[in-house]
């Protein structure tokens, strides 16, 4: 037996419908459009961030003998690259000029925070792993002003 629907019945998935478009629709636009370039590098290097953290972490449980020599230095070597590439976006960026330079600029230390880093668990010299240490902790700070305020 064939069930009869009433058009009440048909026009509410309709109109139900067309208010879950419109709600997706007013939440999904505005992240459809163009962001700044400061925006857009910002979104480029927040790895550096990451790594930053990453790495201060690595450097103080190697202190703690928490963690294998060549634990600390794959992660060197993966923050080396995530390094070069903020680098390299960082250049090509139509960002504005003071912030390609602040971020480039940290870019620049937390490289050779990291090469100190790997300097010093290669010669099992404790002092310095601590020393970079403070040194990725104050890096990670700055970065985590930088992309807090935007870039500027």
């Amino acid at each position: 037996m064939q069930r009869r629907f009433s058009r009440r019945w048909s026009r509410r998935p309709l109109a139900a419908l067309s208010a879950i478009v419109v709600a997706l629709t007013a939440v999904t636009l505005p992240a459809c459009q163009k962001k700044s370039p400061e925006e857009d590098l910002l979104k480029k290097v927040e790895p550096v961030g990451s790594w930053l953290a990453s790495l201060e972490m690595t450097g103080r449980k190697w202190l703690a003998n928490s963690v294998p020599t060549s634990f600390a230095k794959n992660s060197l070597s993966a923050a080396g690259k995530a390094f070069d590439k903020a680098a390299e976006e960082t250049a090509k960026s139509e960002a504005g000029p003071e912030v390609r330079a602040r971020l480039g600029q940290l870019v620049s230390e937390a490289r050779a925070a990291g090469a100190g880093l790997r300097r010093g668990i290669e010669a099992g010299d404790r002092g310095a792993v601590a020393r970079e240490v403070g040194r990725l902790a104050q890096l990670h700070r700055r970065f985590d002003a930088i992309e807090g305020g935007g870039g500027s």
